[in-house]
C-alpha cells in the first residue's frame, strides 16, 4: 500500500475520532450543596412577675396587695382629663378604702412613689374625703394614681407604693371578738372581729333607703358593710359573704358586690340588733337579726 493511502486513512481516523468526541454528552456539573443554616434561638417573652404591686408603708399598719386582692376589694370607674383635652375612664380602687385598711393618721402626708423613683405628696384628708380618687388599673400595665381634682405631677404612672409620713399615731382597731358580742366577722380574714351592740352605734353612720316586695320605700339607719370588712382585712382568695342570723337563717351574697356598694349596711332595729339593709340585692339578702358575717 502506498504511503499517500497510509496518510489518508491516518486523517481519516483521526477525523472520526474528533466527531466522535464532540458528539457525547458531557454530564453536567453538581450544583454546589446548600450550606446548613442553624434555627434562629428565640427567646420568649418574660412573663411579668407575680407578687406584690401596691405597698402601703409608714407609722400605721403596713400592707401590701396584688393586682387580684386590690380587684377583690372592689372598684370604680372614674374619667379623667388629661392636660392635652383627653378623657380617659380608669377603673380603680379607692384610695381612702386603702388608707382606713392600713389606719392611716387624718393629719399625716402621703407620698405616692413609682417604679422609677418619681414621687410626688398629698395629705391624707385631701384623699380621705375624696371620692373619686383612685388607684387604677393602667391599660398599658401596672398601676397609677388618678386623682381628678389634683394636679397632673398627682396622675403617677407606675405607682407601687404609698408611703404615710408623719401624722399622729392612730389606734388601731381591736381585734378579736369580746364576750357578749352582738356583731361578729369570721371566716377568711386577716384577723377576726366583734364588737358589742354599744360599740356598733358608736360607729360613723348613714341612711340608706330600701324597697320591699310591696313596693314600700323605707329609709334605714346604720354602718357601711364596707367599712366594717376593712377592719377585719378579706383574704386574698375571699369570694362570698354568708349572712348568718339568730335564728340560723342564713344567705350568701358576692363580696366584691358589698365591698362596691355605696349604701350597703347593718342597720340598727328599734328593738335592738341589727339588720342586714342591701339596695338592689336579692330580697334573700335583708336579713333581720344579723349577727355574724362570715367570709368565705
Amino acid at each position: 500500500m502506498s504511503k499517500k493511502i497510509w496518510t489518508l486513512l491516518s486523517v481519516l481516523l483521526l477525523v472520526a475520532s474528533a466527531l466522535a468526541g464532540c458528539g457525547s454528552t458531557p454530564e453536567p456539573a453538581k450544583a454546589p450543596e446548600p450550606t446548613a443554616v442553624p434555627p434562629t434561638a428565640t427567646t420568649e417573652a418574660a412573663e411579668p412577675a407575680g407578687g406584690v404591686a401596691l405597698r402601703i408603708t409608714g407609722p400605721a399598719q403596713e400592707l401590701s396587695w396584688t393586682e387580684e386582692e386590690l380587684k377583690a376589694l372592689g372598684t370604680i370607674d372614674v374619667p379623667y382629663t388629661g392636660k392635652d383635652g383627653t378623657t380617659t375612664t380608669y377603673t380603680g380602687v379607692l384610695m381612702s378604702i386603702l388608707l382606713e385598711a392600713a389606719n392611716a393618721p387624718a393629719d399625716a402626708t402621703l407620698i405616692l412613689v413609682a417604679s422609677d423613683g418619681f414621687t410626688a405628696e398629698i395629705p391624707v384628708a385631701d384623699v380621705a374625703t375624696c371620692a373619686d380618687c383612685i388607684v387604677a388599673f393602667d391599660p398599658e400595665g401596672g398601676l397609677r394614681s388618678v386623682l381628678p381634682s389634683q394636679g397632673g405631677k398627682l396622675q403617677v404612672k407606675g405607682l407601687v407604693e404609698i408611703q404615710i409620713s408623719g401624722g399622729s399615731p392612730a389606734e388601731a382597731p381591736a381585734a378579736g371578738i369580746p364576750e357578749g358580742a352582738a356583731l361578729k366577722i369570721t371566716g377568711k380574714v386577716g384577723q377576726e372581729i366583734g364588737w358589742l351592740e354599744a360599740d356598733v352605734l358608736a360607729m360613723e353612720t348613714l341612711e340608706a333607703q330600701s324597697t320591699n316586695k310591696s313596693g314600700e320605700t323605707e329609709t334605714y339607719t346604720g354602718v357601711l358593710i364596707s367599712k366594717l370588712l376593712e377592719m377585719a382585712v378579706p383574704a386574698a382568695g375571699a369570694t362570698t359573704l354568708v349572712l348568718v342570723a339568730d335564728d340560723g337563717y342564713t344567705a350568701e351574697v358576692p363580696l366584691a358586690d358589698v365591698l362596691a356598694c355605696a349604701d350597703c349596711i347593718v342597720s340598727f332595729r328599734s328593738k335592738g340588733g341589727f339588720s342586714t339593709v342591701l339596695p338592689g340585692f336579692a330580697g334573700s339578702a335583708q336579713v333581720k337579726g344579723v349577727i355574724e358575717i362570715q367570709v368565705k
